[in-house]
């Protein structure tokens, strides 16, 4: 299997690894951008933006509270999905939370970085996840 490469893209005028995912809800699969986020433990998307699109109801997740940037608390909905990243396709946590306030999604590390060797480059300005199997 081999590595796919996403460059960054402009958030706010800066060079961001905000890449496409796939995710599968009841309905079919849905494309879904998220930041990569190595200090995140879980991704975590917006209930309100993404939950409806991908026709999940976020509250029948295992609820969990997640700490933030600030320290604080958020209640995050938990569901298992299909998910894809390049064409690889794995199940990952992936939680729902309305009070993720950093205006993007977030491609956290639990089941993702387990499946890949996930590498950034500033200077190049991209990001590769390399397959582990």
């Amino acid at each position: 299997m081999r590595p796919v490469a996403f460059p960054y893209i402009p958030y706010r005028s800066y060079p961001a690894p905000i890449v496409p995912i796939r995710i599968r809800g009841p309905r079919d699969w849905t494309i879904v951008w998220a930041y990569v986020d190595s200090g995140a433990s879980i991704s975590i998307l917006n209930t309100t933006r993404e939950a409806g699109r991908l026709g999940v109801r976020a509250e029948d997740g295992q609820r969990i509270y997640s700490v933030v940037g600030d320290g604080s608390l958020i209640p995050v909905y938990v569901h298992r999905l299909p998910i894809r990243i390049g064409s690889i396709e794995l199940t990952a946590a992936i939680g729902f939370s309305s009070c993720l306030g950093v205006g993007f999604n977030l491609l956290g590390r639990q089941d993702i970085f387990a499946h890949f060797d996930v590498t950034f480059s500033d200077s190049r300005r991209r990001v590769t996840f390399t397959p582990l199997r």
